[in-house]
C-alpha cells in the first residue's frame, strides 16, 4: 500500500518559481521554445524594434526592458508566496494577517517595491534624455563624445552587412564582430563592451575541455577563454569564453591575429583532426610519379592536385575475399588534393564511431572504387 506525502503549495510554489525564474533568465532552450523569453515580452507593439535594423537602438531598449523585467522577479515570488500560503495552504485567514506575522516578508516586499518604481523611474529618464545616459552610450561617447548618434549609425550600418559573425559566448552575452568592431552585447544596460579592432588586441588566455558536449558534437567540447585587450584609454579590456569550433571564424573575420603566447592548444572538430592524421598517413606512403599536367583541385579548385589513387593495400593481394569491402583498382587521373580527398574520406564514414574511420574505406569520389588511406600516394 503506497504512501502518500503531500508537499505544502508553498514549497512546490517556490521549486517551480526558481526553476522558472532561472530559465527565463538564462534562456534555456526549452523556454525559448514556448516563447517565455524577455525579448519576446519586450517585442510587444514592436517597443525594442528590430535589430538588424537598428542594432544599437534596439539593445537600448532590450537591455533597459530586461533590467525591468528581472527585476520583478522577486516581487512575483514574494506576492505569489503570500497568496499561496493563504489561500491555498490556509496557514492565515488573509495576506494582510500573514504580512503581520511574518513582518520581514512585508520589508521585503516593500523594498523591492520601491527598488521597481526606481529603476522604471531610471528607464524613463534615459528614454525622455535620448539615452543620453545609458550606460551602452557611455561606452559609445568614449569614441565619439560630441556625436554618439553618428557613430551608433555607422555601427547600425555594418552590423546589416551580411559578413559579420555574432557568437553566443554564455547564455546572457553574445559576441558581435563588424568589419571595424568587436561588442560583447549582453543582457544588462552595464555589460555592453566595444573596442575598435585597430585598437584592440586578442589573445588566447586559458582553455577548458570537456567529454560531453550539450550540442552533441563528436570528442567533446573544448572552450577558449580569451581577451580584448584595447589601447584606448579608458575602454578598458573584456574577457569572454568561445567554442574552439568558432576560433576559425572569429580569427578570418578580424584584421589583426589573435595572440597565442601562451600556446594553449587549440582543438578542431573531429573531421579536421581526422584530416590531419589522413595527411600524416598519406605522407608515409609510396609516391607516383605522373607525366600529364595537373590541375586545380576539382574540390576546392585552389589547390593543384597532389594525390593519385593506387591499390597497395593488404587486401588487394586476396586476403579478403571477392564478396566483400576491399579495396579495387582505381583508374582515375589526380583530380584531387590530398586534403580534400581526407574530408571525403570522413564524410563517407560512420560518423557515430569516428576511432574506425582510419582502417575504414571510402568509394573513390569520381569513380567509386573502394579504396582505404594506404593506397593514396602523393605525386612527386
Amino acid at each position: 500500500m503506497g504512501v502518500s506525502i503531500d508537499a505544502p503549495g508553498t514549497i512546490v510554489f517556490s521549486i517551480f518559481y526558481f526553476v522558472f525564474s532561472l530559465g527565463f533568465v538564462f534562456q534555456f532552450k526549452e523556454f525559448i521554445g514556448l516563447g517565455l523569453t524577455a525579448d519576446n515580452l519586450l517585442s510587444f507593439r514592436d517597443w525594442v524594434g528590430s535589430e538588424e535594423i537598428s542594432f544599437i537602438q534596439y539593445n537600448l531598449r532590450k537591455t533597459s526592458g530586461n533590467l525591468i523585467l528581472y527585476a520583478l522577479l522577486p516581487l512575483g515570488y514574494l506576492l505569489g508566496y503570500s497568496y499561496i500560503t493563504t489561500v491555498i495552504d490556509e496557514n492565515y485567514s488573509s495576506m494582510d494577517d500573514f504580512w503581520r506575522n511574518w513582518p520581514i516578508i512585508w520589508n521585503i516586499l516593500v523594498l523591492t517595491v520601491l527598488l521597481n518604481l526606481a529603476l522604471i523611474s531610471l528607464v524613463w529618464f534615459w528614454q525622455i534624455t535620448g539615452w543620453s545616459s545609458h550606460p551602452l552610450v557611455t561606452r559609445l561617447q568614449l569614441y565619439n563624445p560630441d556625436n554618439w548618434s553618428s557613430l551608433a549609425a555607422d555601427i547600425d550600418t555594418e552590423f546589416r552587412r551580411i559578413d559579420k559573425i555574432s557568437l553566443s559566448v554564455n547564455p546572457l552575452e553574445r559576441l558581435v564582430v563588424t568589419d571595424n568592431w568587436v561588442m560583447l552585447v549582453g543582457s544588462w544596460p552595464s555589460a555592453f563592451r566595444i573596442s575598435h579592432q585597430s585598437d584592440a588586441t586578442l589573445r588566447v588566455l586559458t582553455s577548458e575541455n570537456h567529454t560531453l558536449s550539450v550540442e552533441g558534437e563528436l570528442g567533446g567540447t573544448q572552450f577558449l577563454h580569451l581577451e580584448v585587450a584595447c589601447r584606448k584609454a579608458g575602454v578598458g579590456n573584456f574577457r569572454f569564453r568561445l567554442n574552439s569550433l568558432e576560433y576559425q571564424n572569429l580569427q578570418d573575420k578580424l584584421a589583426g591575429r589573435i595572440e597565442n603566447v601562451r600556446n594553449v592548444m587549440i582543438y578542431k572538430t573531429v573531421s579536421e583532426r581526422f584530416v590531419d592524421v589522413f595527411k600524416e598517413q598519406v605522407s608515409q606512403n609510396p609516391r607516383s610519379e605522373v607525366t600529364e599536367d595537373l590541375e586545380p583541385c576539382i574540390g576546392c579548385m585552389v589547390n593543384t592536385a597532389n594525390v593519385k589513387l593506387n591499390r597497395v593495400c593488404d587486401s588487394s593481394m586476396g586476403e579478403i575475399r571477392e564478396d566483400e569491402n576491399r579495396c579495387v583498382n582505381c583508374y582515375c587521373r589526380p583530380m584531387w588534393c590530398v586534403d580534400c580527398l581526407g574530408k571525403w574520406f570522413a564524410s563517407r564514414q560512420n560518423q557515430g564511431e569516428p576511432e574506425t574511420w582510419m582502417s575504414s574505406r571510402c568509394p573513390c569520389p569520381t569513380c567509386r572504387s573502394k579504396f582505404c588511406v594506404l593506397d593514396v600516394s602523393l605525386l612527386l
